[in-house]
């Protein structure tokens, strides 16, 4: 498990958290992308997503991309979720609203 606490997003106050760890490059990485907005058949974040990887493959040579299900509601704790992506891809992109 993490070191690195998630932040509830709806509590009323938070600790400054150190930033996550980033890669030096994303250079021939594995970057996910998930749609976590809470109505998707509207494809905002998909098209959110599309730029991110258009703008994300332009930038850094090899990087490979794939789109991530985020189902809104999970039988797994969202630190189990974060930690099963980390083994996965070098980073990971949401998209998130309503």
């Amino acid at each position: 498990m993490s070191d690195t606490p998630l932040i509830d997003p709806t509590a009323p106050s938070a600790e400054r958290q150190a930033k996550a760890e980033r890669p030096a490059t994303l250079d021939g990485a594995r970057v996910g992308l998930v749609d976590g907005m809470l109505n998707p058949s509207g494809n905002w974040g998909q098209g959110l997503l599309d730029g991110v990887e258009r703008h994300l493959s332009e930038r850094f040579d090899g990087t490979s991309f794939a789109r991530v299900s985020r189902p809104q509601l999970t039988p797994n704790p969202p630190d189990i979720w974060a930690e099963a992506m980390a083994e996965k891809y070098s980073a990971l992109v949401i998209a998130a609203g309503d």
